[in-house]
């Protein structure tokens, strides 16, 4: 049980929630609005050489219009770039202190060999721009150096006897304490970057069809200008840092 009294497994699932897993499609929207079934089809029963091999009915070739090709590149752009920018993924609390511990050490330029990759769809230097910026709002809200709080929990895991219980709730408790901030804040910071993919190579599309299409170019600004892929208030991204920079911003005096 978390220290909020909500269990670490049912913020894992409002987690995955959040992320946007089951993104919406606005092909399948589109196609489902207004789809209707023909009363007048009769059903009947297949004869009895049914089974035989039969020539394919031919297809009926409609046009497609400019509407329907604005939702297909939108939707496409937007599954994709969904499926791309999801949040850290993990099973346990251990398995999110194991991320945190090993790309904090790299972005303090403490580990050697290659990065350690945590989302492997993003590029290296974005995973590691993601994973900058989301502890600096982190560290900024809450005050605490993450270095010092995975040591804390490391040596708590490391504490534990062979052959002990597989659940350790005061464990959870003192992790939830800690990273119960962190989770949103990652979950918001992917999103955001994610939203400014989708709007870069939306806007293109648009103008390509603002002549053509301009009722579904209007209603599909409207959808990407509101919630859940709306721009942050700064739309501009957070500048990049050199692969080994320091994992937070030093505290003032």
């Amino acid at each position: 049980m978390a220290a909020n009294g909500i269990p670490h497994w049912a913020r894992r699932f409002v987690r995955l929630l959040c992320t946007g897993i089951m993104a919406f499609s606005l092909l399948w929207i589109a196609m489902s609005c207004g789809q209707t079934t023909d009363p007048k089809t009769p059903a009947t029963n297949p004869p009895h050489t049914s089974f035989m091999p039969k020539k394919p009915a031919p297809e009926t070739s409609v046009p497609k219009t400019s509407d329907d090709s604005l939702t297909a590149e939108l939707s496409k752009i937007i599954n994709e770039a969904s499926l791309n920018y999801k949040s850290l993924e993990y099973q346990y609390d251990e398995g999110l202190l194991n991320i945190l511990d090993r790309s904090e050490a790299h972005l303090a330029g403490k580990s050697k060999g290659p990065a350690p990759r945590a989302m492997p769809k993003l590029s290296e230097q974005e995973e590691y721009d993601h994973l900058r910026e989301t502890i600096r709002r982190w560290s900024a809200k809450t005050g605490k150096d993450l270095r010092a709080e995975i040591d804390k929990l490391k040596a708590d895991v490391a504490a534990r006897k062979p052959g002990g219980p597989v659940y350790h709730p005061d464990f959870h408790k003192r992790f939830a304490a800690v990273f119960d901030d962190f989770i949103p804040i990652e979950v918001e910071e992917i999103r955001e970057r994610r939203n400014r993919v989708i709007h870069e190579k939306a806007k293109p599309i648009l103008e390509k069809y603002r002549e053509t299409a301009p009722a579904s170019v209007k209603q599909y600004e409207t959808t990407l200008n509101a919630p859940p892929y709306k721009l942050p208030e700064s739309s501009t991204a957070p500048p990049e840092a050199p692969p080994h920079a320091a994992a937070a911003e030093p505290k003032g005096d």
